[in-house]
């Protein structure tokens, strides 16, 4: 098990710029977050929504009823940005929707087909924003798509008949790479060339005294950072055994509390001078905010289930489904891909019954699959990590007369007067190209511990280990040629005459 990471430890980890990756620092068990958290959910993040194409999201999927209360709050208010070079003014104060909405209007990628349709036709406005959002916190990746006339292979289609409920937004509502290349253009004026890359710099910029007026960022670049960050935030922020990923994560928790939650933290992130202070606060000491937050893992007695799709968005997602089938059964690749992605869930399902069950039978048998399907590569890779030597020598070497100072029978005489060459030319043996070119003093360094079967021993050994290496050194210092470079530089004016006897005609 892990040790326990301090608050500070997780931020520094959290850096986007940092060695290791988002996935790594926000996937793997924290102890010091999941200590009371259910069994089933120690190890998860935000995990993307993944279904097979033209499978509906439905309400329960992208908590239809937390987005609802986020974009429906009236509790808290935000600075609306403004020009850094209009002269001083009593502050603009927006609600959530009109603050994200202005961001979005905002972006230099959004096109002016969007932005009118945006301005004039407010429930399409708010089922965009929505979209936008789960896109911004990391439920939607840029795989998925929301209209079924999709040919490419490469995303798959999905209705989504809560936010897809008037003629505009079932015709007009993108792509997830389209949606999340304009939440990334979205910034403020003077953040063109300096937009933040942690929440420590936005805090900075809030503390220093540079923006007299208006937020430190976007509000769709501080949702990214959140969540970015969300093993520090966890930590900083919320009671014993909750996170930050269980406002959107498909649960029967409380909506209401979860969307004040992601507001309370948006509203100290944008809108209080002292957040810097959290960053210098004595690690393992959680900050309560205004408003706190509280949130609660089941719904009050008596209260009516959250999240519940009516007949008439469930009759729009089957419809979808015939048409996205009709498109589908012309596109052959993208029925392969499907039948992939349906074995692969099947080997998940099967896996996963296995470990409820008790047993590791399923799983074995999905292992075993899975290396029996393993590409040479991978397998080679695997007998390298387990210490044993890879087979990377031509077929019939095991019958080889090892009385020669070369091999003479398989054809690796031939291989190792060509690896031989590749040294000398300073060129790289593992590539076979005509355009390879020296390589450059950094790849040298890394290949110092190159190892090439030596013939005199069988063994694979550095080239410096070899008795011919000194003689191939001081015949390269000397300015020798092989016949080999010869023959090809005399082609290559062959063919350079021939070109220039082709062109005098």
């Amino acid at each position: 098990m892990p040790p326990k990471r301090t608050a500070e430890e997780l931020h520094a980890l959290s850096h986007p710029r940092s060695k290791r990756s988002y996935k790594e620092t926000n996937w793997v068990r924290l102890p010091g977050l999941t200590r009371n958290l259910p069994a089933d959910r120690q190890t998860r993040a935000i995990q993307a929504i993944k279904k097979l194409d033209s499978e509906p999201l439905l309400r329960q999927d992208i908590q239809w009823q937390v987005l609802d209360d986020i974009f429906a709050d009236r509790s808290f208010r935000f600075t609306a940005p403004v020009d850094r070079s209009a002269p001083p003014a009593d502050p603009i104060y927006l609600n959530f929707d009109q603050l994200y909405l202005e961001a979005i209007l905002s972006s230099m990628k959004t096109t002016q087909n969007i932005r009118t349709k945006l301005i004039s036709n407010p429930e399409f406005a708010i089922n965009y924003c929505k979209i936008c959002l789960l896109v911004n916190v990391g439920r939607i990746n840029t795989t998925l798509a929301f209209y079924p006339n999709m040919r490419t292979a490469l995303r798959t289609y999905h209705p989504v008949p809560s936010l897809q409920t008037e003629k505009v937004s079932q015709s007009e509502m993108s792509d997830a790479p389209r949606i999340k290349g304009a939440l990334k253009a979205a910034m403020l004026d003077w953040e063109v060339n300096n937009v933040p890359t942690t929440l420590r710099e936005v805090a900075a910029r809030a503390a220093s005294g540079e923006i007299r007026h208006g937020p430190p960022t976007t509000v769709i670049e501080a949702i990214f950072l959140l969540f970015n960050e969300a093993g520090w935030i966890s930590e900083k922020y919320f009671p014993d055994g909750f996170d930050l990923w269980d406002i959107f994560f498909p649960s029967d928790m409380p909506s209401q509390p979860r969307a004040r939650a992601l507001l309370s933290l948006l509203h100290h992130v944008l809108e209080n001078k002292s957040f810097l202070d959290d960053f210098d606060a004595p690690s393992g000491m959680p900050r309560t905010l205004n408003p706190p937050i509280q949130l609660q893992r089941d719904l009050p007695a008596g209260a009516p289930r959250e999240n519940v799709d009516p007949p008439h968005e469930l009759a729009f997602a089957a419809e979808m489904k015939a048409v996205r089938d009709g498109v589908v059964k012309t596109v052959p690749a993208i029925q392969k891909k499907e039948e992939e992605a349906r074995e692969k869930m099947k080997q998940q399902a099967e896996k996963e019954q296995g470990l409820q069950a008790g047993g590791d039978a399923p799983a074995k048998r999905a292992a075993s699959a899975v290396r029996a399907k393993a590409s040479f590569a991978r397998q080679q890779h695997r007998a390298e990590m387990a210490g044993q030597t890879p087979e990377i020598l031509p077929p019939g070497w095991r019958n080889e007369t090892w009385n020669h100072s070369v091999p003479q029978k398989s054809g690796l005489n031939v291989t190792w007067l060509n690896i031989k060459q590749d040294l000398l030319s300073n060129r790289d043996p593992d590539y076979d190209s005509d355009e390879e070119g020296s390589w450059p003093y950094d790849t040298l360094l890394r290949r110092a511990t190159l190892t090439t079967l030596n013939p005199a021993t069988g063994k694979r050994e550095s080239a410096r280990n070899f008795k011919e290496f000194d003689e191939w050194v001081r015949r390269r210092e000397s300015g020798y040629v092989s016949p080999k470079e010869e023959l090809d530089d005399g082609m290559d004016d062959l063919d350079g005459g021939a070109s220039d006897m082709g062109d005098a005609e």
